[in-house]
């Protein structure tokens, strides 16, 4: 999957209508998805990107 399309899902479960506690286990299956893509991203400004990205991610995650 794309970085793109890592945030277009983001996006998306944010945005759903579904409780905070779904909203959390989404994100974390996410967050899962994307720890396979920042061990095989190799070029560096990609990584950062997608590394800032898990990071929002995480932060949100955290927060429900």
């Amino acid at each position: 999957m794309s970085l793109t399309e890592y945030n277009a899902k983001y996006e998306y479960i944010i945005r759903s209508n579904i409780s905070d506690r779904q909203k959390a286990l989404k994100l974390a299956d996410l967050m899962s998805d994307m720890e396979g893509h920042l061990r095989n991203d190799i070029g560096e400004h990609r990584n950062k990107e997608a590394h800032a990205l898990y990071k929002k991610i995480s932060l949100l995650s955290s927060l429900l």
